[in-house]
């Protein structure tokens, strides 16, 4: 199926409330042009003021919506009156405007008569039949039109609900979902038109379903955060702090939204939500936007809602023999089983919740999708849920949970008779999932098309070498990738000694290297532990070693006889930074929270991060300028260990060259990184030629010098912070030579290294570490 004819570069979207400006945003993120109209302003002097204060808005939000806050300037603003005509080159254009069919349909007949023949035309509706707001419309634009459900906050959220109609030529559903998917970065899920689609009709059902048992005080919500989060698959957010972020304003709209519009529902019921949340939307507790709904938080403390009194209190910590056992189960199936099978009130409770949310689920099969993977990752990527409800389904076993059901004198939802009668027990088997229209296993579709993932290595074939730490595996085409595998991927001494012998194997048997993983951050940094550990039993000489072969190793990246592709995502730390600064090419994913975070325990960037920062602030100069506001620059981003909010801004600061390479879909990082290390050989791959790089000595040491005086004096640095940054500064000025000169790379990682030492020498550093070990937050001494 050819999908050639369609192509988006610009994006109108209609309507700059708070989905609308955001959904522009990462439209923007994403390279797009785009184009933002609301209404008209009564001012005659501010025809688009609507616009621009919902842009303003949007500028100020937490997270942030823009990578970039210049980003906001590419937004091209204009109103529905004077400006519809920039809708007639728009190659998309995505309604967002006012939740009223009336006023829905009389937009798409304005549309009508201005988009282009192939212009794609989408409704971010949450709740209307999608069917019926293009229904006055000629054939054409119902074969052009479906529905784009994105979850808030757009930029940051996976889900994408794509809900094709009838007349939706399949071309269209089949090119949105692969544009949304590598585009915009979403994980696409398709889903009928019903009320609320997938994950609002599941994920709505499950807070409505568990609001009765605090309301009639069987428990406190922070016990039912703990209860339905981390702790059983749910999401770190839990049930009421998940509400409090959504706001409960959204919450009970959705629900009174959905209960009329499903008659046939079998828990409709539910949906009717309790007076006493009623009550809440009316006085004003809506959650994190009002800064009171179930939580509310008073100097510095989260106070929980007493449902009789209305009142907030302080927090209690549900004891119980049940939860320590079930804290030693690391494997969240096992430990949801351990807990839903357990006798008392808590087993009561996770046996009553989840039989009401898995038959739920499965009674949904074929109304709202006939796939159980698609509610499986609707909930997942909208409501951050590690386990979806099918995936549930085979951890507590299908044909115990239906037998169970059963004796309670319910009826087993259709689905699960019919698959245990044809013979089928799990859901989930060897990369498969079960299919209900063929009755049989089909493999899991990949996340994103041609994903790569690490996972499927590991399974599939035997790795080049491995250790607890680190793995090298073979991913064909002459290309290698070297995995981290440690917690919370923390770069080692195991791990960075394999780093240096893959190079060897590298050089041996491939013609390049990926250094990715799968995880949700790609390096935290060195191993504190082991540094401090060392350290603290006298063994000096063991952290002279890790220093130098971290050093060494980062640096032996840049000259490998073959491309090296770093491939960061997530956090990416300290160390992780230095091992892409050193790398040919990086690959990142848009969302890459990067810094050099050194000092804040006490330490200096010494695997060639502080010298490879001036090499590249040196590197921008042209003919005569001053190269002093260059090296306050990267002093300013060392010294004050400056994190990305995104890739963008990491190419700002210094981390990632202008050159490389910006992926949207985390999903396809290291396949593109993998296309990425191919074209290098293919361009005849030469590694780089040592290089002198420029230094001030001593007048740029006085002048940083100068800036940290000025800061102490002002009580905005420690003591001990302006010991450390004249660390940095020293290694910056190339040391205290007494004129400008070059000196070679090798001469700067000295001074690295040096300073490093000497900050490993001082208790206050230890200090620091030992504080961000235990407390996970840096010390200010």
């Amino acid at each position: 199926m050819s999908t050639r004819k369609y192509f988006i570069k610009k994006v109108a979207v209609l309507g700059s409330g708070v989905m609308g400006s955001q959904i522009a945003a990462h439209c923007v993120n994403a390279g797009l042009d785009v184009v933002l109209l609301d209404l008209k302003s009564d001012d005659p002097d501010r025809p688009n003021k609507t616009v621009e204060e919902s842009l303003q808005k949007a500028s100020k939000m937490k997270p942030a919506p823009f990578g970039k806050p210049e980003f906001a300037n590419r937004v091209e603003i204009g109103n529905f009156e004077d400006d519809f005509d920039k809708l007639n080159d728009a190659d998309w254009i995505c309604e967002v405007i006012i939740e009223k069919m009336d006023i829905k349909k009389d937009m798409m007949s304005r549309i009508e008569e201005v988009r282009k023949p192939e212009t794609i035309v989408s409704s971010n509706t949450s709740g209307l039949p999608i069917s019926e707001i293009s229904e006055d419309c000629r054939d054409d634009f119902k074969a052009h039109f479906l529905g784009t459900h994105f979850f808030n906050p757009p930029r940051y959220m996976k889900l994408l609900e794509v809900i094709p109609t009838d007349t939706t030529s399949d071309e269209v559903t089949e090119f949105m979902h692969r544009f949304c998917e590598k585009s915009l970065g979403k994980g696409v899920v398709i889903c009928k038109d019903t009320p609320n689609f997938i994950a609002n009709r599941v994920g709505i059902f499950s807070i409505a379903n568990i609001m009765p048992y605090f309301f009639n005080g069987d428990f406190r919500a922070e016990d039912i955060d703990l209860l339905t989060g981390k702790l059983t698959g749910y999401s770190k957010a839990a049930t009421f702090r998940t509400a409090d972020m959504a706001g409960l304003d959204v919450t009970n709209h959705v629900a009174k939204n959905l209960y009329p519009s499903i008659p046939d529902d079998e828990m409709q019921e539910t949906f009717n939500l309790p007076d006493e949340f009623e009550k809440m939307v009316d006085e004003g507790m809506i959650g994190n936007k009002a800064g009171k709904g179930f939580y509310t938080k008073k100097d510095g403390e989260y106070l929980v809602l007493n449902p009789d009194s209305f009142e907030y209190e302080s927090q209690q910590s549900l004891e119980d023999p049940i939860l320590e056992e079930a804290n030693k189960i690391k494997d969240t199936a096992e430990r949801l089983k351990f807990l839903v099978n357990s006798d008392g009130k808590i087993g009561d409770f996770q046996w009553n919740v989840h039989r009401d949310l898995l038959m739920y689920a499965a009674n949904r099969i074929p109304e709202i999708t006939d796939s159980p993977l698609s509610i499986d990752r609707a909930m997942q990527w909208g409501f951050n849920w590690e386990m979806g409800p099918f995936e549930r389904w085979d951890a507590l076993g299908i044909k115990e949970t239906a037998e169970k059901i059963e004796k309670e004198g319910k009826d087993i939802p259709n689905l699960i008779s019919k698959m245990l009668d044809a013979g089928f027990e799990q859901f989930y088997q060897d990369g498969k999932v079960y299919d209900p229209d063929s009755k049989s296993m089909v493999e899991i579709p990949p996340e994103a098309k041609g994903e790569i993932k690490v996972s499927h290595f590991r399974k599939e074939q035997v790795a080049v070498m491995k250790n607890d730490s680190a793995a090298l595996h073979d991913m064909g085409d002459g290309v290698a990738l070297f995995e981290f595998k440690t917690k919370n991927a923390t770069l080692g001494a195991e791990l960075v000694e394999s780093l240096h012998k893959s190079l060897d194997k590298v050089k041996e048997n491939f013609e390049a290297m990926v250094i990715s993983h799968d995880g949700d951050n790609f390096a935290f940094g060195a191993n504190l532990k082991e540094a401090l550990t060392a350290k603290q039993s006298g063994d000096w000489d063991s952290v002279v070693e890790a220093v130098n072969n971290f050093q060494k190793t980062a640096v032996a990246l840049r000259y490998a006889p073959f491309p090296v592709v770093a491939a960061p995502f997530g956090k990416t730390l300290g160390g992780g930074v230095e091992f892409c600064l050193y790398s040919d090419k990086v690959v990142a994913h848009h969302e890459l929270y990067m810094g050099l975070v050194e000092v804040g325990v006490g330490l200096i960037p010494a695997g060639g991060g502080t010298k490879e920062l001036l090499r590249r602030a040196m590197d921008k100069l042209e003919g005569e300028a001053d190269p002093l506001p260059f090296i306050r620059e990267v002093f300013k981003t060392i010294g004050m260990a400056k994190v990305s909010e995104s890739a963008h801004l990491a190419k700002e600061l210094g981390y990632l060259r202008p050159s490389d390479t910006i992926v949207m879909n985390r999903d396809l990082v290291i396949k593109t990184a993998k296309e990425e290390a191919l074209n290098l050989v293919q361009a005849g791959y030469r590694s780089a030629a040592e290089t002198p790089v420029k230094v001030l000595g001593k007048t740029a040491l006085a002048a940083m010098k100068l800036m940290l005086h000025v800061m102490h004096e002002g009580n905005y640095i420690t003591d001990y912070d302006k010991v450390v940054a004249e660390r940095v500064a020293y290694v910056l000025s190339g040391g205290d030579l007494s004129e400008e000169q070059e000196v070679l790379e090798s001469y700067l990682l000295k001074l690295e290294r040096e300073a490093i030492l000497e900050c490993l020498q001082d208790d206050r550093t230890l200090a620091r570490m030992e504080h961000m070990l235990k407390k996970g937050k840096p010390l200010r001494n």
